[in-house]
This record gives structure tokens, sequence and C-alpha cells, in this order.
């Protein structure tokens, strides 16, 4: 639960201070690896992928879920109107699909 805790207080600095992250996770993640892992800017997206567990990163779950957890919570870290509908429209399709055999 503490680590819960440090990478939702990350991510909330994260999205406080940067408007693209709102918007999209691979900007939240790449922020939130920076923040978290000097010159993770430098290495290769494979070694990050399959190695965040050693590098001490949270896994790129972890950070979405975190993101749509306080958007949830504060709505004034949420992302713009448009990407807000676009999530809303995708949460819908991906609902009708998993009641679809």
């Amino acid at each position: 639960m503490k680590n819960l805790k440090t990478i939702e207080n990350k991510v909330r600095t994260i999205l406080k201070k940067n408007e693209d992250a709102r918007n999209d996770d691979m900007v939240l993640y790449l922020a939130l690896c920076n923040l978290c892992l000097e010159d993770a800017g430098a290495m290769p997206l494979a070694e990050i992928m399959t190695q965040h567990k050693s590098l001490g990163l949270p896994s790129f779950e972890s950070v979405s879920r975190t993101r749509r957890r306080l958007q949830e919570k504060h709505p004034e870290l949420a992302g713009s109107r448009l990407v807000q509908k676009l999530r809303a429209r995708g949460e819908k399709a991906y609902r009708r699909y998993a009641r679809s055999d």
C-alpha cells in the first residue's frame, strides 16, 4: 500500500504541472520515468519496459490506474474535454466488448 501511495504522490505532482500528461498516459509514464530515474530518456524503451521492476519503476498499468483514480477524485487534474469524451467513448466500447462472447 505504501508503494501505491508513493506512485499516487508522484503522478499527482506530474498531473499538476504537465497538462500533456493529463491527456496521454504515455507522456505521463515518460514524465514519471524521468522523475524516478536519472537519464531515463536516454535509455532504450525496451530496456525500461522489460526491466521496470529492477529499475524501481512502477508498471505502466499502475500509473494509468492511478491517473484515472486521481482524475476521478480531482476534476481539476482531468484531461481536455476532447480527451474526456474520447475516453468515455472508449470505455463504452470496451464495456460492449467485455460483455460479448
